[in-house]
This record gives C-alpha cells, structure tokens and sequence, in this order.
C-alpha cells in the first residue's frame, strides 16, 4: 500500500496553491451554480464552499454594475477535454487538489491514479486513512469499508454485526486480514457514494470479476437493509464463476439474530440460483461464512479475505 496525503486546510492567503489559472480558457459543461462576485477570491471561495465544484469560469473583465460573473462546475478538464477550449470573454481555475475530500470518489475526480491510502474527510470533520481502487474499475472509485480473511470470520465485528451496528476493527489503518470502519465512518461515505460492491482476495487477484458482487444503494441499501433470504436486486454478481446481471438474489441481515450482510448461494428462491453450481449446504457468500465453501475465493483458505466498498462514477 501507498500513503497519499492530499488533504490540506485551505487559508486564503495560500490559494495560489489551491488553484490553477488558465487565462482565456472555458470549460464549456453545465454549471452547478452561477454567481456575481466582486474578485476571484469571492469565486474560488464559491467553490471550496461547495463540496461538488472541482473548477470554475471566472469572466475575465467586469460587466457594468463591477462585478464578475463565477460559474462554479462539477467536473474538470481531464474529465471533458474535448470541452475545454480557448476564449477571450473569461479565465478558468481548476483545483489542483480538493482541501476536504470526503472519499476517494474526490480524488478519483481529481485525476489520482494510484490505489493506496489516503487521508479521508468524515462528516464531523475528522480525518481518518482510507484504501483507496482508483484503476481496477475504469470511470469509478471505491472505498474500502471493511475487510477480513477467513480466519478471522468468527469475530464479532465480521460474524454478527450487521452494518448498521457501530463495530469498528482496526480502522486506524486499513488492512486485509481485520478491518472494518466505524458506522459513522460508513454513513460518511455513504453519503459520497452511489454504489456498493463486495469483492473476494482483492490483494491477491485484483478485480476479473469473479466471486464478485455489485449493487447501488438506490435499489439495496445495504446499512439499513434486515431481513432473512429478501430477494434484492444487484446489478451483478458471480459465485464460483455462476453470473447474473440486473438480477434479484436472496440476503440476510439481522441486527436481533446476529447476522452480518451475506448471500447464500444454496438458495433458490431469488432469480440468481447458483444451487446447482457446486454449491455447498447452506453455503455462506461475501459474509457470516457459518458455512463456507473452499471453491469459493473469500474462503479458498485461512488467509483468503473479503472485502466491501463503497463508491461512484468520478
């Protein structure tokens, strides 16, 4: 893993630091907020205020009343580029990095390309070391909010806390083997995010797809989520190499019960049957693992490990 350390505190006085200008360049994509401004520092504050503004267009004269038009937008050049174009009506100042990011979603926005850890923004404020995938997923970033091996499967906080129980393990510092982040960490990230994935040895085999399990947040919300074999829709999901796409499957949750989010694969009685694929009795998938299956690639052997992550298009 690598240490990234983007996050910063903004101070006026240093935002030459924050800001690229680029005189006589516009990015032509819609706004998310169009403003009168007496200088640049009303406009670049504009955008450090607004958790989505990545760069803004600054009219490069004052109109009559002397005042500037600010356009703040929410993507950037690297994202439009065929957009981006000479002008000579105004300037354009991109952030060279956001002083606050709230997940890795941000930074993916910013153009970071290498995984590894970063400094994260809660909602409190409070910073705290995320892992960050940047590349295995082109167009999205993921958060890792928890992660533990096999071995590990019986402790409280991978066996029977479900999401929306407080249990954190480890969140100093992420890890492979035992980690998970607290749940007003979770919600955080939660808030900055479209998407949820579940992933099977990820340090070891990466993202091909296989043992692998996508959903967003709109149609399963994960943390809220109890119930006992409740067919929910994901977007994908493979099991031992079995595939469904924009599918129900079956999920437990049960904060009375104890039972952390998991699928069984044995079971039949969602669209995804995976029963007749080689699967075990009651056989437990990205989760709980009471009953595990060593063809399964988050429980092949004691150190093989399972991840979830949190995410969204950048």
């Amino acid at each position: 893993m690598i240490l990234v350390d983007l996050g910063g505190t903004y101070h006026q006085d240093l935002r030459q630091d924050v800001f690229v200008k680029e005189e006589y360049y516009f990015l032509n994509v819609s706004g998310i907020g169009t403003f009168t401004v007496y200088d640049t520092f009303d406009c670049t504050f504009e955008c450090l205020s607004n958790p989505s503004c990545l760069s803004l267009n600054l009219a490069a004269s004052k109109e009559a009343d002397g005042k500037f038009w600010c356009q703040l937008l929410s993507s950037h050049k690297f994202i439009n580029p065929n957009e981006y174009k000479e002008n000579e009506s105004s300037h354009h100042f991109s952030l060279k990095v956001r002083s606050r990011p709230t997940s890795c979603v941000q930074y993916g926005q910013q153009s970071a390309s290498n995984d590894g850890i970063y400094k994260i923004y809660d909602n409190g404020g409070n910073t705290f070391l995320a892992y960050c995938d940047l590349r295995s997923e082109p167009g999205i970033a993921w958060t890792l909010v928890m992660s533990w091996s096999r071995e590990n499967r019986l402790m409280s906080a991978f066996h029977n806390s479900p999401f929306q129980i407080n249990a954190p393990e480890h969140e100093t510092y992420p890890s492979w083997d035992r980690y998970r982040l607290s749940l007003e960490r979770m919600r955080s990230l939660q808030a900055h995010s479209t998407h949820w994935r579940a992933t099977c040895s990820y340090p070891t085999h990466g993202i091909d797809f296989r043992d692998y399990l996508r959903g967003n947040f709109k149609d399963f919300n994960i943390v809220d989520f109890m119930g006992w074999g409740t067919c929910k829709r994901v977007e994908h999901i493979n099991i031992r190499g079995y595939v469904g796409t924009n599918l129900t499957a079956p999920f437990w949750q049960d904060i009375h019960n104890t039972f952390i989010l998991h699928t069984d694969s044995e079971a039949a009685h969602c669209e995804f049957n995976a029963a007749s694929t080689g699967a075990v009795p009651s056989e437990d998938n990205f989760g709980f693992y009471s009953s595990f299956n060593t063809n399964f690639r988050c429980t092949q052997g004691p150190q093989s490990n399972t991840q979830w992550w949190f995410g969204a298009h950048v």
